[in-house]
Formats: structure tokens, sequence, C-alpha cells
């Protein structure tokens, strides 16, 4: 390719991604303010290597982009699902459920770069100016209104939990777009744009193996897949000229060190479900939600919403530094001061050994009752805010879950353990059911195959590097 083709290329490609001068102030405010809310609602990913190996792919793709209108940020976020999503204003996200997938550092560069070009071409704050974040718990009455400038941020803030705040449902055109230009981009900076193709059929792969809930928060909840969609990235790839350049990480070796000791599926360190029992190692508590609630766990709350949302208990760690019968009564005092209502109970308890302090009360103005009950329980130096409300009914659900916090016992604390992504070296002739054998994979052969873009009939070659999840112990025994 001569000099001056690969300027004009190099000039047209700017110009797609760009634009005529935009002015992206709106972008950036809206994405800081979202980004803040990505912290306390999935949570980063504590890995400053794997941060920085993302943040250099990252890197190279702004280089090739060339006069970026934004300042791009590249974070993973502690998230199992494999997704991957962009605010506004250049903040992107990869969860460590994508990386888990990851086989070829262009795969990852090419999922980047799709999301890069939302951001260019502002589909994000597009769609997320579009977006309504409902309250997962609609119940009318005066006792949520009493709430709605205080508490009320408890009730509705932590209901719409996780990365489904932040994915936009983008149109067929926005995606083929992203796509089109994605793949230029990640031309441009040297990645076999290819790969994109071989990462989406991945996760349209693992997607089928999910359950359906998890599913919604798939890659595909918000980045529709299509076989047309990948013929049409075929399609793109046929009209370009690259040049191949090495990779931070040019082999599976190098490529699954960056992954190495990474968390898969639950994070211990977040606290765990079995089932409806919820553990947290670190801060030695269980939690029994109701049986059959939808639950769900991120760094600022953990808590579980009736199956048709007619009731939710959330609890949340409140660093005011008071105690729990200061912050009821003065709770008790406020309401009847300002709100001329009465509690149905305003009063300090003991829960297993907890000091704790409840204020409840009934709203009768709706169709059916509903109960609010607020509670603050210290349990060592941590001191919980939880926020209880449904309908009548619910009351004794919600009082038993919150009556179950408890401290863990030693047998289970030491028995709470994590898979981990570990890498393994394969011995001369052996399978994958061998190595599995050897070395504790908690994977099943498919699973195993699947991940490693390797077919399970065939021997392995000495020395062959392959991802495996092995189950740790949180705790060093």
């Amino acid at each position: 390719m001569n000099k001056y083709y690969r300027l004009t290329i190099s000039f047209l490609l700017l110009f797609a991604l760009n634009g005529i001068a935009q002015d992206f102030s709106y972008d950036k405010k809206m994405g800081a303010e979202a980004a803040i809310q990505v912290e306390q609602t999935i949570g980063i990913y504590p890995d400053s290597a794997l941060t920085a190996y993302v943040n250099k792919i990252g890197n190279r793709l702004v280089e090739a982009l060339g006069n970026a209108p934004v300042e791009f940020q590249f974070r993973v976020v502690d998230m199992a699902e494999p997704n991957a999503f962009a605010l506004p204003g250049g903040y992107i996200y990869i969860s460590r459920g994508l990386l888990s997938l990851v086989n070829d550092e262009a795969e990852l560069a090419g999922v980047m770069g799709h999301e890069m070009i939302h951001v260019t071409k502002r589909h994000s704050v597009k769609q997320m100016k579009k977006r309504i974040f409902p309250a997962l718990l609609h119940i009318p009455g005066a006792v949520v209104g009493i709430f709605s400038s205080d508490l009320g941020n408890i009730i509705n803030a932590p209901v719409s939990l996780g990365s489904e705040l932040f994915l936009s449902n983008y149109s067929r055109k926005q995606e083929s777009e992203a796509d089109e230009f994605g793949i230029k981009l990640a031309s441009q900076a040297g990645y076999d744009p290819g790969k994109l193709a071989v990462i989406l059929h991945s996760l349209s792969v693992d997607a089928e193996n999910l359950t359906g809930e998890e599913e919604k928060r798939s890659y595909f909840s918000s980045h529709p897949f299509t076989p047309k969609r990948v013929e049409n990235i075929e399609k793109e790839i046929s009209k370009l000229e690259w040049v191949e350049k090495t990779s931070i990480a040019p082999d599976k070796a190098s490529l699954y060190s960056q992954i190495d000791g990474m968390a898969y599926g639950q994070n211990p360190a977040q606290g765990i479900f079995e089932e409806n029992l919820f553990k947290h190692p670190d801060l030695n508590l269980a939690i029994a939600f109701p049986e059959k609630w939808k639950i769900v766990n991120v760094p600022v709350a953990v808590g579980a919403t009736q199956a048709d949302g007619e009731a939710q208990l959330i609890f949340m760690v409140d660093d005011s530094g008071a105690e729990p019968d200061s912050l009821g009564v003065a709770l008790a005092e406020l309401i009847e001061k300002d709100y001329k209502i009465k509690p149905d109970q305003s009063k300090s308890l003991t829960i297993n050994g907890f000091p704790a302090y409840v204020v409840s009360m009934t709203d009768k103005s709706g169709k059916q009752p509903v109960e609010v009950q607020i509670y603050w329980l210290k349990a060592g130096n941590i001191l919980f805010n939880i926020m209880g409300m449904g309908y009548l009914k619910y009351s004794e659900s919600i009082a038993n879950a919150v009556n179950s916090v408890r401290p863990l016992t030693d047998e289970e604390k030491q028995n709470i353990s994590g898979l981990k992504l570990r890498v393994s070296t394969a011995h001369e002739n052996e399978t994958l059911e061998t190595l599995s054998k050897r070395m504790h994979n908690s994977w099943d052969i498919k699973t195993t195959a699947f991940k490693n873009g390797v077919d399970s009939t065939k021997v392995l070659l000495e020395g062959q590097v392959l991802k495996i999840a092995v189950e740790e112990a949180y705790f060093s025994r």
C-alpha cells in the first residue's frame, strides 16, 4: 500500500469516526455522572495489571483513531456475565466474563473498537437520553412520598441494578455503523478485523449455555446478534487493506497470563449467594432472603425482590458513624414532626447479638396496604441501613429476613470458595480430560474446549497452554 493511499484512508477514517467538530461537553458530563453509578452498582474489578493491559489495547486504538473528541477511559467491571458497554464521554467497560472468552487479543480489540464508535458516533448518548430507569417497585401511597427526598433514594436507586442501567438498546443502523467503523479502527491499529466475528460467535454460543435471566444481561441484550450482522462484517473486511502489528500479548501464553487468577462466576470478595442464603466472608455475615425472590448483589447493596415486584428488601452500608438508636429515634421524630404520621413501630432491638432499631409504618391509601420497614443494624464495625417495603402480606417475610442476619460459623468461613481462571500447560499425549483431572479443572470438557477454542476430541500438543477454572478457598487454610 503506497504512502498516499495510507494517508487518504487514515484521513477518511478520522473524518468518518469523528465527524465534523461536534460539541461533546454534554456527553462528557452525562458519562461522568453515569460512571460513578457504574462503580457503585457493578463495581470495578480490582486488578491493576489486568486493567493496565486493557488500557494498552485501548491506547493503541485511540492512537489509530487520531484526534479523539473525548478522553477515553478503559475499565474492567466485576461482572460475571460476558458484556461490554460504553458510556457517553468515552467510558469503555469490559466485563471479566467477556475476558474469559477471549483467545486472541484482536478479538478484544474488535469489541473495544466497536464500543469506541458508539461513543464517537454519539450512539450511547442518544440512546441514554431515550431510556427511562423504572423503579422495580411501583406502589402508590403516602408512605412512598414521605421518603421521596430522603430514603426514597434507597427505594429506587439500587433496584435497577447491574449493567442494565447503562446498556443502551442500539438500533440496527447504529450497530451496523459501530461494526463497520469499529473493524476499520481495529485494522488501523494493526489488529485482524475478522476477529470481531469470532468473538461475536463465542458470545452467542456462551449465551446459549446461560439461563434466561443471565441471557438478559448478556452482550446481546444491547447488541443484537444475527447471522446478517456477521455477513455484513465479513463484507466490510473484504474491502479493508491493513498491516498486522505485533499484539501486546502476541501468543496464548502471554494472553492467558493477563487473566490468570481472575475470578470466574461469583466473586467471593463481593459476597456469594447459595440459593437464597447470602454469605460475605470479609463482613463475616450471613443473610437468609425469602425463597424464590430475585436476588441481587452489587458493591453498594445486597437485596432481593419478590418475583412480581410486589416487595423488596435492600441492605446498604451506612457510613454516618452514628448508632442505630440515634438514627431510628431521629427518623421517627422527623416523620411525626414533618408528616404528622405516628409510626406503627419505633423501638430498639437486638438481632442475633447485634444492636438494631426499627421504624415501620403502614399506608392504607392504595388498593392494598403497604408497609415500610426501616432498620439500622450494627454488625461489628459495620452499620447497615435496611429498607423493606411491600404489600402487607410480605411484612413477615421481610422481618424474618432481617432477623436472619448472623455471623458466619467457622465452618462456613472455611468453606467459602470461588472459581479462578488458571493457566495450564499440557503434557505430551495429554487430552483435555486427563489435563482437567490433573489440574482439578472445574469446567466440563465441552466448556473447556469452547473457552479455549480447541477441538475436544484431539490430543493436545506438549507445552500447549489452556485456561481452566479451579475452585479455590477464599481464606487460606
